[in-house]
């Protein structure tokens, strides 16, 4: 029950943060390439999303589920601060 606990917090606090950044950043700092932009980011998370399933089966074999799910948990939270970075660092990537 723990580790279901976890996956549901990873996914909403982690992953639609994320998704929800990327997906206002892009058009924004790059409007004539939006629509291409919006593909390849597609393309991108549906091949990690396709690759995970390699992943996956191993990880939670060798760990089990509930190391498996905190570890998962933790890159996910981990990622979290990155998007304040690209907040306050994103004018001068782009240039």
């Amino acid at each position: 029950m723990i580790s279901c606990i976890g996956v549901a917090i990873n996914t909403t606090c982690g992953l639609i943060t994320m998704y929800q950044c990327v997906f206002m950043y892009l058009p924004i700092a790059y409007p004539t390439y939006a629509a291409s932009l919006f593909a390849g980011n597609d393309f991108a998370r549906s091949a990690l999303a396709g690759s995970a399933v390699l992943f996956s089966r191993p990880l939670f074999s060798n760990m089990g589920v509930g190391p498996g799910v905190s570890l998962l948990g933790g890159l996910a939270a981990g990622l979290v601060p990155r998007i304040g970075i690209l907040y306050h660092f994103g004018a001068r990537l782009r240039a």
